[in-house]
């Protein structure tokens, strides 16, 4: 089975990405994702489950090459002005971040890189910045690579109860990798869902803070503000 290329008006914009089909559910890819309000809004939508994103990364660890792969198992957000959240005014507390991917998909993703690309890291923090971001910056909080996209993606899909891990590419990360890398991370995704990162929400249905349609929980934010 092949890819699905799915396009989708949201209110945070137009959204597209390729989809595909698994035992235990469908893996939206997203590639150096600008707007991540409205694909993760539409991936919510069409009932995916899994979202892999390939972000273009630069090296800050001198241990990093040109086409190396990384893994990152942790996160520096020093992006400026984003809305990092869903929840604008609404009261529904803190979702924890850690940790920040999820665990299965990551897992997943990093056997999948062993499979099918040449150098593998298996672990390292990513820092997220905005185009005029350092890497002497990103050194400071000991990032070992630099990227513009990744959050708040991390911290929107939580909210909304999806899976999402993350595989960077010194370099471009467009063309680099392909089918084989998502179709080989499929084969190792577990056939249920088992992760906490479809019950996030838990603590706050149990509340009676939110209910179970979750385009309600959405705050008071709207495409022209989402990148404020």
């Amino acid at each position: 089975m092949g890819f699905t290329i799915t396009s989708s008006n949201t209110p945070f914009g137009l959204a597209m990405f390729a989809t595909r089909s698994f035992a235990g559910g469908t893996v939206a890819v997203l590639l150096d994702e600008p707007n991540p309000h409205a694909a993760l809004y539409a991936a919510k939508s069409q009932n995916i489950t899994h979202i892999i994103e390939a972000i273009s990364v630069q090296a800050v660890d001198g241990l990093l090459n040109e086409g190396d792969v990384l893994i990152p198992d942790d996160l520096v957000d020093l992006t400026q002005n984003r809305r990092s959240t869903f929840f604008v005014n609404r009261g529904y507390g803190f979702i924890g971040q850690n940790p920040v991917w999820c665990p299965d998909t990551r897992t997943a993703l990093l056997a999948a890189a062993n499979e099918t690309t040449v150098r593998v890291f298996a672990r390292g923090t990513l820092a997220v910045g905005e185009p005029a971001t350092t890497v002497a910056e990103a050194q400071e909080w000991g990032a070992h690579a630099l990227a513009t996209a990744g959050a708040p993606t991390a911290f929107l899909a939580k909210e909304l109860e999806l899976c999402y891990a993350v595989v960077g590419v010194v370099g471009s990360a467009a063309g680099r990798l392909g089918n084989a890398l998502v179709a080989a991370t499929l084969k190792h995704l577990p056939n249920e869902r088992t992760c906490a990162c479809s019950t996030t929400m838990q603590g706050a249905r149990e509340r009676g803070l939110v209910g179970d349609d979750w385009r309600g929980w959405i705050g008071d934010i709207h495409a022209a503000d989402a990148a404020k």
